[in-house]
């Protein structure tokens, strides 16, 4: 098994962008090159969720308040923020992916290194490769279910009222975007809606590829960072501090330690910007769908019900792989204390002494240093999303 089976489902993500997948030394896979059609389509891909942001914006600056009932008006925000938020995770994923690229395959290139140098217990590799392709193989059902969901209501609703005989057909895209041709042509005529559908089509589809392309390389590192704690932790365990080459064995497992922190703070900074961003989008927009959910139709509810499990999955899939690499990284001290250590020599001992000071913190990835990464922060995020839901609510309730 080698390293590049690992970022299968990273490159997934990537290929449904039409993204250049990552490359780096000793991969052993052949360089990949993009055709104009493919760049052409990431590009108009990229500008399409970049613009949904700004045509959000527009359209949410154009209602007039005056005209609503406060709860009109609080359902016409929580309806566009809402989606917002998840386009606005898309272009931040995008952004990551594409500014940090330098450094993940940097990244990658030390993975390697250290895949094929440290990693002799098949049977641990192929437990890691199987429980992390599941989460992400049933992850990627999850997106995918999702897209194709959210972009056939309203199809859906179209043809009920179609199929009801309405007296007024009410052609609604996926949300409330505004575009350019809106200024010549009705937003609620059929060749509008038709322009709207394709391009947020789109605009879904690439927003939930750099969702899932993101989502699944932080993902395939923590389960490296997960083999190689473990590895460690094992070659601990079997330490002997009676032979003879018992010191020079635990140098090579400080220094293997040692570079594996360096590793964790460096898939630290490459993620934090957007661990800060998704917890404070997730916090606000999953009370706003709630809202979008309580206070508009039937067919909104539904539609809403997707977007507020999609931030609910991958806030905890990045909060579960923040616990996993601690939990991984707690491994290192008891495997360094639970060995005949008192039967070592001096040297040993300090030795050991210094690699267990350094491995009694332990490290946890952070949103820069607002808040870790783990599932207690889920926990919390939850927590102040209902809070905030009854607080506005009852607000609403009493004017």
């Amino acid at each position: 098994m080698q390293l590049h089976e690992f970022m299968h489902y990273p490159h997934l993500g990537c290929r449904l962008t039409m993204m250049r997948r990552y490359e780096w030394q000793g991969s052993g896979v052949p360089q990949e090159q993009q055709t104009r059609l493919q760049r052409a389509f990431f590009y108009f891909g990229a500008f399409n969720l970049i613009y949904q942001n700004l045509g959000l914006a527009i359209n949410l600056f154009l209602v007039q308040p005056q005209r609503l009932q406060l709860s009109a008006f609080v359902a016409e925000i929580s309806e566009t923020c809402s989606v917002m938020g998840l386009t606005l995770v898309s272009a931040c994923d995008l952004w990551l992916l594409e500014h940090h690229r330098p450094d993940i395959e940097f990244l990658l290139s030390e993975l390697q290194k250290l895949f094929e140098q440290r990693t002799r217990n098949r049977n641990r590799v192929a437990y890691y490769y199987s429980t992390s392709s599941r989460l992400m193989r049933y992850t990627t059902i999850f997106f995918v279910f999702a897209c194709i969901y959210y972009n056939l209501l309203p199809i859906l609703e179209l043809l009920y009222e179609m199929l009801a005989q309405s007296q007024h057909i009410r052609y609604k895209s996926q949300s409330n975007t505004w575009y350019p041709w809106q200024l010549f042509a009705a937003p609620d005529s059929y060749l509008s809606f038709l322009a709207a559908y394709v391009c947020q089509g789109m605009s879904s589809l690439v927003g939930v590829a750099f969702i899932m392309a993101s989502q699944f390389l932080l993902c395939f590192f923590i389960t490296q960072m997960q083999l190689h704690f473990d590895t460690l932790a094992s070659g601990l365990g079997a330490l002997d501090a009676r032979q003879s080459t018992a010191n020079m064995q635990l140098k090579n497992l400080i220094a293997y330690h040692s570079r594996l922190l360096k590793l964790g703070d460096l898939l630290n900074r490459i993620f934090n910007f957007i661990f800060l961003i998704n917890f404070t989008t997730s916090t606000i927009a999953i009370c706003l769908m709630c809202f979008a959910m309580v206070m508009i139709n039937l067919a909104s509810a539904f539609k809403y019900s997707v977007g507020l499990m999609a931030f609910l999955v991958f806030t905890f899939f990045i909060c579960y792989q923040g616990t996993k690499f601690t939990k991984a990284s707690d491994k290192v001290l008891p495997a360094a204390f639970y060995n005949n250590w008192y039967e070592g020599d001096l040297a040993y001992r300090k030795m050991l002494l210094f690699l267990m000071m350094r491995a009694s913190q332990s490290r946890v990835l952070r949103a820069y240093k607002f808040t870790p990464v783990s599932l207690a922060t889920f926990m919390a995020i939850l927590k102040f999303s209902y809070q905030l839901f009854t607080f506005v609510h009852s607000m609403i309730s009493e004017n």
